[in-house]
């Protein structure tokens, strides 16, 4: 049995601790704040599952997959309707009254060339902003992305539950300054011993923490920046769409009230993320971002009921990521988006946490 340190309570973190747990390990998991989950984390606002910008879920993907191993509870999910999806300056993904255009665009989906906007579109959303042709975008034509009727945080807290359950110790308020020689420690002048270190943490501090041991680290990695808005309006400004897609701004919102009934809400609950354009400065996508949102939910700011707003989040990562066992040799596991995976967004976290968890010394 290994002594084993996750840094990071967030989907990575968390698959890691469970999947470490099972295997016979001693498992602490430390986060500097009080919130599990990370950016998956929502907070439930006069019944309205706040979240930190639209997340679709994969169906089929790894997250869905760890869910349904620990907890009985069925997962209700919803999946937006291409009818109701309009790309901006085209229409619908899916006409309604044009059966011919209906087919051009299906074959165009089919196809994935990137001549069509149709594809384009597809992609900015299966890809969170960032385009996307694989697992995501077949899923996003089959109606296998959805948004969750429990909210990110009803998932979150069904693996914090099973943590619990096996005696698992997650530490809140522990802000990390090193990790050396199988040593994770806090800057509150605390320590702990470990046998193998799994950074599961975001991608600014996992960086921060692994230049002690390679000053590279990372150093082909990018974050993609974006910025979020989720609002409860007591109106419905995007009528019965399902949501609005801009590829020329990458942008788009989703009305998660109309995609997931069981949200039960009288107005809308519009969720929406707008990416960096490149040398742009927050405050010029601020500007763009205020005008795709009153162009396609105009008046929407007459009738905000409660809103969240993420001025400059780090919503991905690209570039030449490392594998989990990159550090291997020195007891150190990485986990998280920002690690090479088969898969993308949170399905990454989960599945680099998973390999984490099954391949600890």
């Amino acid at each position: 049995m290994a002594r084993v340190a996750v840094i990071g309570a967030g989907l990575a973190g968390l698959t890691a601790a469970l999947y470490a747990v099972t295997a016979g390990h001693h498992v602490v998991v430390l986060d500097k704040t009080d919130r599990l989950g990370g950016r998956a984390a929502s907070q439930t606002v006069d019944g309205v599952p706040f979240g930190f910008g639209p997340h679709l879920l994969l169906k089929n993907g790894p997250l869905r997959r760890v869910v349904k191993k620990i907890s009985r509870l069925k997962t209700v999910l919803s999946a937006p309707r291409l009818d109701r999806i309009h790309l901006v300056g085209m229409g619908p993904f899916r006409p309604r009254n044009d059966v011919r255009l209906a087919a051009q665009i299906k074959r165009a989906l089919r196809s994935t060339s990137l001549d069509s906007p149709f594809v384009r579109g597809a992609g900015l959303l299966a890809g969170s902003g960032v385009p996307n042709y694989d697992a995501r975008f077949t899923a996003f034509k089959k109606g296998g992305l959805s948004v969750v009727g429990e909210g990110w945080a009803g998932l979150v807290g069904r693996m914090a539950s099973a943590l619990d359950e096996v005696g698992v110790l997650i530490e809140p308020h522990c802000h990390v300054s090193t990790i050396e020689d199988g040593c994770v420690l806090l800057k509150d002048g605390r320590s702990f011993q470990s046998d193998t270190i799994v950074v599961a943490c975001g991608f600014k501090q996992a960086r921060n923490l692994l230049a002690s041991i390679d000053e590279h680290a990372l150093s082909e990695v990018s974050p993609v920046r974006a910025s979020t808005l989720d609002i409860a309006l007591s109106s419905r400004p995007l009528g019965e769409k399902h949501g609005v897609v801009d590829v020329e701004q990458g942008a788009y919102v989703l009305d998660l009230s109309n995609i997931q009934p069981r949200l039960g809400l009288d107005g809308a609950y519009l969720s929406a993320l707008m990416v960096e354009k490149a040398g742009e400065q927050t405050e010029e996508r601020d500007a763009r971002f205020e005008m795709f949102l009153e162009r396609h939910a105009q008046g929407w700011k007459h009738h905000v009921v409660n809103e969240r707003r993420q001025r400059n989040i780090t919503v991905q990562t690209i570039g030449i990521k490392p594998r989990y066992d990159a550090y291997a040799e020195k007891g150190i596991l990485l986990a998280g988006e920002w690690v090479f995976s088969d898969h993308s967004l949170s399905d990454a976290a989960v599945d680099t946490g998973r390999m984490c968890g099954q391949n600890i010394p």
